[in-house]
């Protein structure tokens, strides 16, 4: 292992996973879909959603970000392929807007089609591509340890820090970090 690859690993990766585990798990709190005290019940929370999800006569609308990230499969599996399916998505979409505007200009009917097809095309390939995350990331990454031991923390730390802001108590696991990260005293008599 060395420093170079850790760096990437943490701003590919880690800080990706942080941000977007974050956003999601507090859009989820803050909705009153997902609750739980500690990191294992949000957890379980998790999966208690991504199981009513199947659910289809008694299934809930969710929100689109929320239904996205079920659909990958939830939790930290879901969440890394949302993260690769938007990293593939985003060049793919940059590719057509580009496209787009220059078909737009020489104004060709089958251009268009095409390009609306290969779009739809590209989307299917990744999607598939983003399902199957470990092979992915197995061919962009140098230590792929490394890479997805850093991506954990950072969803770890995601749902830690969405519970902070959301107001959601955590104390199961690191009691003291809580009283050392907002200031105030434990419950638990530490």
């Amino acid at each position: 292992m060395n420093f170079a690859d850790l760096f990437r690993a943490l701003y590919s990766a880690g800080l990706p996973m942080f941000l977007l585990a974050f956003a999601m798990v507090w859009w989820a709190l803050y909705r009153g879909r997902l609750e739980g005290e500690t990191f294992s019940d949000l957890q379980a929370s998790i999966q208690a959603l991504g199981k009513a999800r199947k659910d289809k006569e008694n299934r809930q609308k969710e929100d689109p970000a929320l239904e996205k990230w079920f659909r990958f499969g939830g939790g930290f599996y879901g969440l890394v392929a949302l993260y690769t399916w938007l990293l593939i998505e985003w060049d793919d979409v940059a590719d057509f807007l580009g496209g787009l505007a220059s078909i737009a200009l020489r104004l060709e009917l089958g251009a268009l089609i095409t390009l609306f097809v290969n779009l739809l095309i590209e989307s299917v390939m990744n999607f598939v591509t983003a399902i199957a995350w470990p092979a992915y990331w197995l061919s962009v990454a140098g230590n792929p340890w490394i890479w997805i031991g850093v991506a954990y923390g950072g969803y770890w730390l995601g749902i830690r820090a969405a519970q902070i802001v959301s107001g959601r108590k955590w104390r199961e696991e690191s009691p003291g970090l809580g009283r050392s990260i907002t200031g105030q005293e434990d419950d638990a008599g530490e």
